[in-house]
């Protein structure tokens, strides 16, 4: 026998039809954010992406369009674009359009009950937030990554996979810590810098600039 639909039902089948959920960015990351989603029990809707066909399939979901799409609804949208200058960009498109930043957590990702997470955040698989650490609007905390108690993770900005912040350390807007990359307690890496892949940051990193090696050097501006 068929069951009826509760009130439950309803009323989620009603905030779908009335708010749905969309990722902008139907690339790797974008896959990625859809599928914790998907993990989380949400029903998403498709992808925005201004670059790809109308209709094209993704994790078996379509691309219902660009930016345009979301004149004159009231949807959600997660942010499904790495690059982190790119991926603001998109989010002050879509709050000007009305829409709504969510956030992503993957249920097997570990977030401490004092943690402050903001809107627009995605933290993947594995990944684990320490007490009191605060990861701000639009930053990523990619798959196993590890942000220690007291750190702050600036808006837009990326932890990437494998990387770990020891205690009180930041990582300011729009920058960057490599895959693989460390940082020593206490350690800042300054605004839209970028850090590479198996650094070791044990002294500050200087806004704007890129930086590798064990310790990590400042080799120059950011490419």
């Amino acid at each position: 026998m068929k069951r009826r639909p509760s009130q439950r039902d309803r009323a989620t089948t009603l905030r779908e039809r009335n708010n749905p959920l969309v990722v902008f960015g139907a690339g790797g990351h974008g896959k990625v954010v859809c599928d914790i989603l998907l993990c989380s029990g949400e029903a998403v809707l498709g992808f925005l992406d201004d670059s790809r066909p109308h209709g094209e399939l993704h994790l078996g979901l379509p691309v219902l369009g660009g930016a345009s799409w979301l004149d004159g609804r009231e949807a959600r949208v997660a942010l499904g674009i790495g690059d982190n200058s790119a991926r603001q960009r998109i989010a002050e498109a879509c709050t000007n359009a009305g829409a709504q930043l969510v956030t992503a957590i993957h249920p097997r990702a570990v977030v401490a009950r004092s943690a402050a997470i903001e809107d627009g955040v995605v933290i993947m698989a594995l990944a684990v937030v320490n007490a009191d650490a605060r990861i701000e609007r639009g930053a990523i905390v990619n798959t196993a990554a590890v942000v220690e108690h007291d750190c702050v993770v600036g808006a837009f900005a990326h932890v990437s996979p494998n990387s770990a912040l020891g205690g009180s350390c930041t990582v300011d807007a729009l920058a960057q810590l490599g895959i693989g990359a460390s940082m020593l307690p206490g350690t800042r890496i300054g605004r839209d810098a970028v850090v590479g892949g198996g650094a070791l940051v044990a002294s500050d990193i200087a806004a704007g600039t890129s930086a590798r090696g064990v310790p990590a050097r400042v080799r120059g501006a950011k490419g």
